[in-house]
């Protein structure tokens, strides 16, 4: 796997490599190292248990993304790269 600076603990890593399809999946490539990846995926099952989530139903599962990008904090990075209005 390559190294990347993780979005989420800043270190330089082992990256997680394609763990999701689509965007998201991209996103976790290039900016979420190995070790954070793993805790996303102990944390994973609270949220899901917690808020009910049905990760086989659309809608549940862009939650479970959202939860997910917030907690690897890729919602920063992508507010950073949005150009401010006005």
């Amino acid at each position: 796997m390559a190294e990347v600076t993780c979005a989420r603990c800043g270190a330089t890593r082992e990256g997680a490599g394609r763990v999701l399809p689509g965007t998201i999946g991209d996103e976790i490539e290039q900016r979420v190292c190995a070790q954070c990846w793993s805790e996303w995926l102990a944390q994973q099952i609270r949220v899901i248990n917690h808020y009910g989530l049905r990760p086989a139903q659309r809608e549940d599962r862009e939650k479970l993304y959202d939860f997910t990008r917030e907690f690897l904090g890729l919602n920063a990075l992508e507010e950073d790269r949005t150009p401010p209005t006005s």
